[in-house]
């Protein structure tokens, strides 16, 4: 696989990411300190300093401050049977996020595993109070 960059694909993440491939400065080190320190979203953090998520990840790492995401929780056969019946309903992908405390993309993911039969997305309604 080639790693290198052509310069289209350079200038268009310097174009995306305005500090791409730029050393960092040590006011900018302390600022992504101070951001990490508040929980800031990584895609915060690197709208911010105008670097790519990437960049962000691996300078958190070298300065001991990166924290990875825990993995997924398991969906279990309880969760899976109460998603089908809930999607059934015609609750959106958006109230089922809510309610399993999992991304929209998870429960489109996860009903397509089960085949369940996919229907068009609703618009974005709050979410209800779990049953």
């Amino acid at each position: 696989m080639n790693t290198i960059l052509t310069p289209e694909k350079y200038g268009e993440l310097k174009n995306r990411y305005p500090r791409f491939n730029e050393p960092w400065s040590q006011e900018e080190t302390e600022y992504l300190r101070e951001m990490a320190e508040m929980d800031y979203p990584h895609s915060q953090m690197a709208t911010e300093l105008e670097r790519s998520p990437n960049s962000i990840k691996m300078k958190l790492k070298a300065l001991g401050l990166y924290i990875p995401k825990p993995s997924p929780k398991p969906w279990t056969e309880e969760d899976d049977r109460r998603l089908v019946a809930l999607y059934l309903e015609d609750y959106s992908f958006s109230d089922l996020a809510c309610i399993f405390s999992r991304s929209e993309n998870a429960i489109i993911s996860r009903l397509v595993r089960l085949r369940a039969g996919l229907r068009p997305a609703s618009p974005d309604t709050p979410c209800p109070a779990p049953e």
